[in-house]
């Protein structure tokens, strides 16, 4: 009987990061620091829980009077079963990467397309996307986010490289939206006004992989890794090396943060005091 009390006490409230590992995670730092500055009476965990334990700790969540996930690795979709509503990406993706309890619901969110393009406009002064030609590389879950984003920009070019190309093409149906191979997309890389890096390729502990071989670039060209750590991927090295403006993942992490904060508490909180925390790491 104590043991059951202790549960329900624990999740009245829960907000957290739900994923395996999660030993690197910045989310914890980034959203437990902007509490304390805004007054949030909220704590942010960390809950690595193994795959087995997946349907008891959704079940205590949906049972919370109140709480919000970050989801990440592997659980992306897997939570998908235990989840009662989905926001429109979230639905096309099948991906979901935020959560919000409600009245005994949960409601599913996916904002990484949201946070990558507003980090992206945000950081390079862009109004928007139109006239661009624009390289994406790979197409899972953040991919398909961030494609469906790039859909509103009525006259631009898309071109999705990936490794398996048909199966790409099976799901595209759009007059202004090529899937191509990785050799086509080398091949013509400097084309693109805005090359995007999605595959987890470069990734910590493989940081000299790199998804494709470039040698020359677009002058201007914006180069956008997803990837945080490391901070700058062997693919983001080389496109600097040749000119390009780069980006990491960390602009979309801390947007997702922000985005995840006002929706949670309704509340708008500084974006740039949640960037500063990054720097201080």
């Amino acid at each position: 009987m104590e043991s059951i009390t202790i549960e329900r006490v624990i999740f009245i409230q829960v907000y957290g990061i739900l994923g395996n590992p999660l030993e690197h995670s910045l989310s914890p730092l980034l959203q437990n620091e902007t509490y304390k500055e805004n007054n949030i009476q909220a704590s942010f965990q960390k809950f690595e829980v193994e795959d087995d334990g997946l349907k008891n700790f959704m079940m205590h969540l949906k049972s919370s009077r109140e709480g919000g996930l970050i989801v990440t690795i592997p659980y992306k979709e897997k939570v998908l079963p235990y989840i009662d509503e989905l926001d429109i990406t979230a639905k096309n993706t099948g991906v979901v990467n935020i959560i919000q309890a409600v009245n005994g619901k949960l409601i599913g969110y996916n904002f990484d397309g949201q946070a990558w393009l507003a980090g992206l406009l945000q950081e390079f002064s862009l109004s928007d996307l139109n006239g661009l030609k624009i390289l994406l590389i790979g197409f899972g879950g953040v991919a398909k986010s961030i494609y469906f984003e790039l859909l509103q920009f009525e006259d631009v070019e898309i071109d999705i490289t990936n490794r398996t190309v048909n199966k790409v093409k099976n799901t595209i149906d759009k007059p202004n939206v090529r899937v191509i191979s990785y050799e086509e997309a080398e091949q013509q890389i400097v084309k693109y006004d805005i090359i995007i890096q999605t595959t987890p390729i470069g990734m910590w502990p493989h940081t000299d992989a790199m998804p494709l071989n470039i040698v020359q670039l677009k002058e201007n060209v914006i180069v956008s890794d997803v990837i945080y750590n490391p901070q700058y991927t062997a693919f983001l090295k080389q496109a600097k090396n040749l000119g390009a403006r780069i980006q990491n993942g960390m602009t979309m992490l801390v947007m997702q943060n922000h985005k995840a904060i006002k929706m949670w508490f309704e509340k708008d909180v500084n974006y740039k005091q949640m960037e500063n925390l990054t720097r201080k790491k």
